[in-house]
């Protein structure tokens, strides 16, 4: 693409209908952006924003073109901001997946409505958290599936978007939520009150589980948080995929190893959990990591920041609540797993929103484009009725018409049937413009043409040659054939006259015809027999038909 002046002067050194397809070329194949000020139209890549270039549409002025430029350009300015998100380049691009998606204000409003809510739920509870309940012992076994389940739904749906967008750092978002459902699951399945009647071992293991859940999927996010953007290339997608999916099942294996061993610390004396004061400091420094990492690593800019912030805002609410609770079937001990629940399912159920939504704006912006298409079939097909008719008769103009007549040549030296050509002039025209003006002779060359039109064969192409002049080719017609066609014509012209304003003019022509020979090297020696024809017809004393023999080279 050309720059500023370089441009302007291609586009003004071509005929109109070239200058609008030069331009349309543009449109089609780079994206289109143009301000309701100026209506210009700018034609940038679709991967940068260094190289771009505004075509104002005054270049196409006069021609009779501008009205299609903007349509394109109103039909473009109602994709903005639907199917696109701008960029900090200032270009626009799509969005797919969650991890680029923008939070909107309505996300963030919900966001912050559940954080509150488990908030005061969590404070209200906590002033009974030490109270007992009744003693269910399925309530973990049939809630901890739940948590699980929900946050493997997010993992695989976390995993499609991270291989739709072949983000790393997503996909190590659903390898963390990958683990800790299976630590949940496992804390469910070691809960002794429900599998097991002894507590001993099996009690410490659920414990320490619930433990390792907590700061698995605390260290987790925070890594997703302060993934560098320079290691987020598609590229390292499948690598880090990988890594994070080995690095994963090692840390489950060790922590349920760990948990089962015995060898840890004592958690759970009296039915009360009897936390560690190591625990108890790096639990909340883990959980605020994470929070950080969201907040500054990735400025929480999307969705997923979003909605990873009530998630994490669960955790802090669970482990508050176990904390104060006076141990399991205690009312902290119930209200922990079931913000915990609460938390996962908003979490899934926000993310499931927003990829309905981002599924709704490409259904949108497909309908966009076959509406787009239908238009630019519907222009296409516009500019082909300007680039081949002449806007005066309606009849194929001279580069069109040549370019049947070459057709033709070409597939009668691949043995397809002869043709013959007639060079058509209206005489006396410029008698007609000079006594009754170029309005009478305007109307006199389109009654014309309507009436050749009409005298010839549908399979015949007629065409507006320059000026007065006219040419007819007649596919599969020999010489006689030709001849009796020029005559048909002369007649159709004659016999008569035209009207204009009241007015009748009569009007003859003078007809060169010729058909095609085994010497002729291309149309254009053709041509050039019929034009000597048609001027000899015109030195005889116009109104007929002068015959080029191919043959004896020679009019008769």
């Amino acid at each position: 693409m050309r720059r500023g002046g370089a441009w302007r002067k291609s586009l003004g050194a071509r005929p109109a209908w070239a200058r609008l397809g030069q331009v349309l070329r543009v449109a089609v194949h780079q994206r289109r952006r143009c301000s309701s000020g100026n209506r210009r139209m700018r034609d940038c890549a679709l991967g940068g924003a260094s190289r771009c270039e505004e075509v104002p549409l005054r270049l196409l002025a006069g021609t009779g073109y501008a009205r299609i430029i903007g349509g394109l350009c109103r039909d473009y300015q109602g994709t903005r901001n639907r199917g696109y998100e701008m960029g900090q380049d200032g270009e626009e691009y799509l969005v797919l997946t969650l991890g680029q998606a923008p939070a909107t204000a309505s996300v963030r409003m919900a966001a912050a409505a559940i954080i509150g809510t488990l908030a005061v739920v969590t404070l209200v509870v906590a002033t009974h958290a030490r109270a007992p309940m009744l003693i269910l012992p399925g309530f973990l076994p049939a809630l901890a599936p739940l948590t699980a389940l929900a946050d493997m739904l997010t993992a695989y749906l976390l995993w499609g978007q991270a291989r739709a967008g072949e983000e790393p750092a997503l996909a190590l978002l659903a390898v963390t939520y990958l683990g800790s459902a299976v630590l949940v699951a496992a804390n469910a399945w070691l809960f002794p009150a429900a599998f097991f009647v002894a507590r001993g071992r099996m009690g410490e293991a659920s414990a320490w589980l619930w433990v390792f859940w907590h700061a698995l999927f605390a260290g987790g996010v925070t890594a997703y948080g302060l993934y560098p953007a320079a290691w987020s290339r598609p590229a390292n997608f499948p690598r880090v995929a990988r890594r994070s999916a080995g690095i994963m099942a090692i840390l489950v294996v060790v922590a349920v190893t760990l948990a089962r061993s015995g060898s840890l610390p004592a958690l759970v004396g009296s039915a009360r959990f009897h936390v560690p004061a190591f625990l108890m400091a790096l639990m909340p420094v883990a959980m605020v990591l994470a929070m950080v990492a969201l907040a500054y690593g990735r400025r929480a800019r999307t969705v997923l920041d979003t909605w990873l912030f009530v998630a994490m805002a669960g955790i802090w609410c669970d482990a508050a609540l176990m904390h104060r609770g006076a141990g399991r079937f205690s009312v902290g001990w119930y209200a922990a797993h079931a913000v915990s629940l609460a938390a996962s399912l908003a979490v899934l159920l926000g993310c499931l929103a927003e990829v309905n939504r981002l599924y709704g704006r490409l259904v949108w912006r497909e309908a966009r484009m076959n509406h787009a298409n239908a238009h630019l079939r519907a222009v296409n097909s516009e500019l082909s009725t300007i680039a081949e008719r002449d806007a005066l008769t309606q009849l194929l103009n001279r580069r069109a018409v040549f370019q049947h007549l070459s057709e033709h040549f070409e597939a009668w030296r691949l043995g397809d049937a002869p043709f013959g050509i007639l060079m058509i002039d209206l005489d006396h025209f410029k008698m007609i413009n000079d006594e009754r003006g170029h309005l009478a002779g305007d109307e006199v060359l389109a009654q014309v043409a309507a009436r050749l039109r009409m005298t010839v064969r549908r399979s015949d192409v007629v065409g507006r040659y320059g000026g007065e002049e006219f040419l007819v080719v007649l596919p599969g017609t020999g010489a006689q054939g030709v001849r009796a066609t020029a005559a048909k014509l002369l007649e159709a012209v004659r016999s008569t006259p035209f009207g204009y304003q009241d007015r009748l003019i009569p009007v003859t022509v003078s007809i060169g015809a010729t058909c095609v020979d085994d010497k002729d090297a291309d149309a254009d020696s053709i041509i050039a027999r019929a034009d000597r024809a048609l001027y000899a017809a015109k030195r005889d004393g116009r109104d007929r038909q002068v015959w080029a023999d191919p043959a004896a080279d020679q009019c008769a």
